[in-house]
């Protein structure tokens, strides 16, 4: 439906933060289930892109803030998928 996290071991559980890469490989799917387009969540994943130190860090995206907001700007899809 949304954006998946990544599970990065049986111990330590899901990892909220995948990269933007990730997220990027992500939007076909999610495009083809919500009917949002490519361009709008692409611009939602580059908006919502941080990085691990202020500059000069990698950047990451963290899933359930991307996902809430999904949520709180498309409220009738993920009442679908709800």
């Amino acid at each position: 439906m949304f954006f998946y996290s990544r599970n990065d071991s049986v111990l330590v559980g899901v990892d909220p933060d995948i990269t933007v890469q990730d997220a990027y490989s992500q939007i076909p799917r999610i495009s083809s289930a919500t009917g949002i387009s490519t361009d709008t969540l692409k611009n939602m994943v580059d908006q919502n892109t941080e990085r691990t130190m202020w500059i000069a860090g990698d950047e990451y995206v963290n899933v359930l803030n991307l996902n809430l907001l999904l949520i709180k700007e498309y409220p009738q899809i993920y009442k679908q998928f709800g």
